[in-house]
């Protein structure tokens, strides 16, 4: 009986080690993961910010120059709301 209550302790001890540790890379990951996030969040809005500027200077040339073929519509960024 007791090598059973031993073998018992002993994984109930390495199941707790291995609890903290992924709790510990929890708390690790979170930060980056939303660090990561916000760098996105601001490249995919600089991207979009960019594909709307080129597309109003476009649209402003075709709308000033009478007898001149219209460009193509300039596709935006895949992640940009389209209006």
């Amino acid at each position: 009986m007791p090598g059973l209550q031993r073998a018992v302790l002993l994984r109930a001890a390495a199941a707790a080690l291995v609890l903290g540790a992924t709790l510990g890379a929890e708390a690790t990951v979170g930060p980056v993961l939303a660090q990561r996030g916000v760098e996105r969040a601001e490249r995919d809005a600089y991207v979009c910010s960019q594909a709307a500027r080129v597309d109003s200077v476009v649209r402003a040339g075709r709308s000033q120059h009478d007898g001149r073929p219209p460009l193509s519509r300039l596709a935006g960024a895949a992640r940009c709301e389209q209006r």
